[in-house]
């Protein structure tokens, strides 16, 4: 019987091994507290009077478990608690649910129908949400291949809203 958990090739000691597994432990809320950020994202339209280049990837999201933060081109910025966020979509029906909320919203600008009537094969994440006036706003983001699952999985969990997506 081995009494220390260590192997002929210099494996971990017992001790050791509880040390970092608590280290581990100790540090993991502290991670989570800062949220996930992502940077390759481009504002495609929305609510939001936000003045962005549309060929640059300008926006950064950043998702922690009490806020969901937006910034639009380093110059406007979106705060929002996950209880204010009423839906999530992604594709083609982040598309359509975000331009309908365009549609409707009292204050309809050429800026907020940037980009909602191009289509594409790229990834579209909508977020609807009401904003601190109660009004309902929306969101249209075209996010990186590589992160939309991430994205979605992290918003759905933090919300608790289902994600929308076109048949």
């Amino acid at each position: 019987m081995i009494s220390n958990w260590t192997s002929r090739g210099g494996g971990w000691s017992r001790p050791r091994l509880a040390c970092v597994l608590s280290l581990a432990l100790v540090s993991a809320p502290c991670l989570r507290a800062e949220g996930n950020s992502w940077n390759k994202i481009r504002y495609a339209g929305g609510t939001v009077a936000a003045k962005v280049d549309p060929y640059d990837y300008n926006t950064t999201l950043t998702v922690a478990s009490d806020s969901i933060v937006l910034v639009f081109g380093h110059r406007v910025t979106v705060r929002l608690k996950p209880s204010q966020v009423t839906a999530l979509s992604y594709g083609q029906e982040a598309h359509r649910r975000v331009a309908d909320m365009v549609t409707l919203s009292v204050f309809l600008t050429p800026l907020a129908l940037f980009g909602l009537l191009h289509e594409s094969k790229t990834h579209f994440v909508g977020i609807e949400f009401n904003d601190d006036a109660g009004k309902r706003a929306a969101v249209l983001l075209e996010v990186h291949k590589d992160s939309y699952k991430a994205i979605l999985e992290t918003l759905k969990s933090v919300t608790g809203k289902p994600i929308q997506t076109s048949p």
